[in-house]
């Protein structure tokens, strides 16, 4: 009874020679009697044929009748060693139907023009890219967010920026939101304001990054999460059938970085977990950040010290030179001539009502680290940020350190000459409020929304998944 177990799942095994097998062993010894030596035979049997085919398997160069013969041989070494009958015909139309649907989605990858080059000479990476056929006219980029409001209308503005390829929004739970509203705010956000399923928003890590001493309002946290739907607050119906990507956000990082024909901008706007658990998974995608752009930090030594080349912040010193007036906002449409719809209008003046607070302490924000990674990618001259510096900064992580924790402090010189650890950063030092909030409501005024992808199967993400399957790299 033992040898016929052995000898069926041998069988199988060789039919699901494409699964990789890591996975497949790990199923052996999930569904196999252990029986000593006659499971390590037939592990280093299935690892020895995997291995034998796997590069040429991967380029699709086996002919279906050549891989259907070789299997049917390895099958039958495993029936003779154990005793069993012979490969039936059924089995053996089997192995040759799999080799073929294989060669037929090699021809038609071939014969649909996605591919410039065959795949002999081509790596799987540069297949992939083919695949995809990325916009290389615009500035790709990853927004990592905690989804916190002043996110929301970052993510906004760049929707309608004419030089922006969003690939993907990534969330992150317990910063300024609950796990559970990071990634829904933000689809139902693009929902509502016309861009339904057309980017890619992934849910992430929900590792706490606020330390002991590091106090946020209940009020405040509540008012954030609850921020669209509340009665009380915004009141819309949202769509609750929206779903995010397939992949989750460090995924999503990861391969939106090694499958990007050209260099990503990353504009991290809470927590470092993301982006520090992508670059832990796949050291191999920091030369593909192009640009790192931070504003309200809470974890970032990992991201910091990594090897990024360029990275530029927007300090909450300099932030609280854009306060959110609403009475400066109303003067400014009205010189512009601009009406927005009442969801727009609610959604970036109702910050203060909604979680209790008052006016005079809400600012622009991560909205502002948006408008500086627009004016730097664009070479704007005359942009809301008027003046830079070249810094050394360190950020405080230290769990003792209250409400220092996460702050980017300068000027180690001068008061602690001795500290290592330091990061070479550019930083925004002045801004022209008036020229931020101009180009701001321009922007959002737009129904552009040009990273709004209007084809459900071409989101990024969707042909990232698409394509990596093509080549077997799911």
């Amino acid at each position: 009874a033992t040898s016929l177990t052995v000898g069926a799942f041998c069988g199988i095994g060789i039919l699901l020679i494409l699964i990789p097998s890591g996975i497949f062993l790990s199923l052996i010894q999930i569904y196999l009697p252990v029986h000593g030596s006659t499971l390590h035979y037939v592990q280093n049997q299935i690892q020895l044929f995997y291995m034998e085919y796997s590069a040429d398997a991967e380029n699709k160069a086996i002919s279906s009748s050549q891989f259907a013969a070789d299997s049917s041989n390895a099958q039958k070494q495993f029936n003779d060693e154990f005793g069993l009958p012979p490969v039936t015909n059924k089995v053996e139309n089997m192995q040759h139907s799999n080799a073929e649907r294989r060669d037929q989605k090699a021809t038609q990858t071939a014969t649909t023009g996605c591919c410039n080059s065959t795949s002999s000479t081509l790596s799987n990476i540069e297949l992939v890219q083919n695949c995809i056929a990325q916009n290389i006219n615009k500035n790709p980029i990853i927004i990592d967010t905690d989804s916190d409001i002043d996110d929301l209308w970052a993510i906004l503005y760049l929707m309608n920026g004419p030089t922006i390829d969003i690939l993907a929004v990534t969330t992150v739970g317990d910063g300024y939101s609950a796990p559970l509203y990071s990634a829904s705010n933000v689809i139902s956000m693009l929902g509502l304001v016309g861009c339904t399923d057309g980017v890619a928003v992934g849910s992430g890590l929900s590792t706490p990054s606020l330390p002991n001493g590091f106090i946020l309002s209940s009020a405040i946290l509540g008012g954030i999460d609850t921020y669209l739907s509340s009665p009380s607050c915004l009141n819309q119906s949202v769509n609750i059938y929206l779903q995010p990507s397939p992949f989750d956000s460090v995924e999503l990082i990861v391969y939106a970085l090694k499958y990007s024909q050209q260099p990503v901008d990353v504009l991290a706007l809470g927590p470092f977990t993301n982006i520090a658990a992508a670059i832990v998974r796949d050291r191999s995608i920091i030369p593909k950040i192009g640009t790192l752009y931070v504003s309200d930090v809470l974890a970032v030594q990992r991201v910091d010290d990594s090897g990024i080349k360029k990275l530029v912040a927007i300090p909450s010193t300099v932030q609280k030179q854009l306060p959110t007036n609403i009475s400066q906002v109303n003067m400014k449409l009205k010189q512009l001539n601009i009406t927005l719809s009442p969801f727009i209008y609610g959604l970036i003046t109702s910050l203060a009502k909604c979680t209790n607070q008052s006016e005079s302490t809400i600012y622009w924000w991560d909205n502002s680290a948006a408008q500086l990674m627009v004016q730097l990618q664009n070479n704007v001259t005359n942009g809301f940020c008027t003046a830079f510096q070249n810094v050394e900064s360190l950020y405080i992580l230290s769990a003792d350190a209250d409400q220092l924790f996460g702050q980017g402090l300068t000027d180690f010189q001068n008061t602690r000459p001795n500290t290592n650890g330091l990061s070479n950063y550019t930083i925004c030092t002045q801004t022209n409020s008036d020229t931020f909030l101009t180009e701001f409501l321009t922007k959002i005024s737009s129904d552009k929304l040009y990273s709004c992808e209007k084809t459900y199967a071409n989101r990024f993400d969707l042909k990232l998944q698409s394509c990596m399957s093509m080549y077997g790299l799911d």
